[in-house]
């Protein structure tokens, strides 16, 4: 017990970490001089979502106060105010410099719950580096709204990529629910009316795809509701997961699933049922229509930094499956939870 109070703590402080880091105010605009080439920021911070992509520049929203501000791929601002101002410089930019074509393949990288962008970087750069893939690493505040909000930002990301012609998506934990439910938003509108993209493949790591055990029992700690916001009730199997789920699309595309834990029946903490990641249990995380599931030994939180975990996620890209075509666990069906 003393052990899972340990690791439940160890959770509170990962996401706690995230917002203070994550949250601190950008700098303040400075006209010409030093300052000429954008106003440096802080960093993409926790508050913000990203709403339009091109070529490493961001349109990016406040949760908070709602306003918008371009990004270069440096973090620095060119832009602030309306969605519109913000867009009218990035198409002026766009017209003074030369950019090279954006890639017709694209891979979108999703964080988790509690983790800031940066947390998926080296996912992202490994398979640039080793794949030669178009990875776009994508943001979103994900303790300062609901997951319907987070979908909608990625819809208008995707609705805003030029010359894209084919999406591939790898997300760790919630970032995976998120993606299901802007699938689910697209199933639902008209062909005319969904972006004109395809989707190859995806690779989800450590989803919570029958909700999160653990959410149940700190639903009603102020403390972890505090930090966590409302995806914490919306992830709880016994309070907002039954809704939720309705509204979650099993991708019709091929996906994967890497699983963490220990690889015995215990896992590291009591209070989930079977083997676990120290956050969801194994059985969470498997979903009906998976062409490969994995199981890497590692905790929920650095799952997507492990290397077998990226080099698992590169072979599932590039050729559908994990290790080899021989070793590909399939799932057919997921016993009723």
């Amino acid at each position: 017990m003393a052990r899972g109070v340990r690791i439940a703590f160890a959770i509170i402080a990962f996401i706690a970490v995230g917002r203070l880091t994550g949250g601190v105010a950008q700098a303040q605009p400075s006209s010409g001089g030093l300052f000429s080439g954008g106003v440096p920021t802080v960093g993409p911070g926790m508050v913000w979502s990203d709403e339009v992509w091109f070529q490493d520049w961001k349109i990016q929203k406040n949760a908070v106060i709602g306003h918008y501000r371009l990004v270069d791929p440096d973090m620095r601002r060119h832009a602030f105010g309306t969605f519109e101002t913000c867009l009218s410089k990035l198409n002026q930019i766009k017209s003074e410099q030369q950019f090279p074509p954006t890639p017709k393949h694209i891979v979108i990288v999703m964080h988790g719950l509690g983790a800031p962008p940066k947390f998926m970087e080296g996912m992202v750069s490994y398979l640039r580096d080793k794949g030669n893939l178009a990875a776009i690493n994508i943001g979103y505040p994900s303790t300062m709204e609901d997951i319907d909000s987070y979908a909608a930002s990625l819809e208008s990301v995707i609705r805003h990529l030029e010359g894209v012609e084919q999406i591939d998506f790898v997300a760790h934990s919630m970032g995976n629910i998120v993606i299901r439910r802007y699938l689910a938003n697209m199933e639902r509108l008209a062909a005319d009316m969904r972006p004109k993209v395809k989707y190859g493949r995806m690779v989800m790591i450590a989803p919570p795809n029958h909700g999160a055990e653990l959410a149940d029992k700190f639903a009603d700690n102020k403390l972890v509701g505090m930090l966590a916001g409302k995806p914490l009730e919306q992830l709880a199997p016994s309070r907002g997961w039954p809704d939720l789920e309705k509204q979650l699309a099993t991708p019709k595309f091929e996906f994967g699933i890497i699983a963490g834990g220990k690889g015995d029946d215990e896992g590291y903490l009591s209070a989930i049922p079977g083997d676990d990641d120290s956050l969801l249990s194994v059985a969470t995380t498997k979903l009906a229509g998976a062409t490969d599931f994995i199981q890497i030994a590692g905790l929920h939180q650095l799952m997507p930094q492990y290397k077998e975990v990226r080099a698992a996620t590169l072979n599932f890209l590039l050729h559908g499956y994990f290790v080899s075509p021989q070793a590909k666990q399939p799932i057919v069906t997921v016993a009723a939870r």
